[in-house]
């Protein structure tokens, strides 16, 4: 499986809020590592989180809000490096 495809499931399926339950943060850190491992940058981490926000949210003006939380939820675990080595 691609990391790519792992995305979706670091998401909490009724809220969608990235990495936030125990599980949905594990599943993140494997997600993570595998993309740094396959050569991937941030930014193209953060794409495929924005798409799968996109895709899911239906509310009016919600999604730019939900968007911009989750990606600076990604952008402190990517920095993280302490289990992504």
């Amino acid at each position: 499986m691609d990391w790519r495809d792992r995305v979706p499931a670091c998401f909490g399926e009724q809220d969608l809020i990235f990495a936030s339950h125990p599980t949905d943060e594990e599943r993140a850190k494997k997600a993570i590592r595998e993309a740094k491992a396959a050569g991937a940058s941030r930014d193209d981490f953060e794409k495929e989180m924005v798409w799968h926000i996109y895709k899911n949210v239906t509310a009016d003006g919600f999604l730019q809000e939900r968007t911009k939380e989750q990606v600076r939820r990604l952008h402190k675990m990517w920095r993280s490096g302490k289990w992504t080595a």
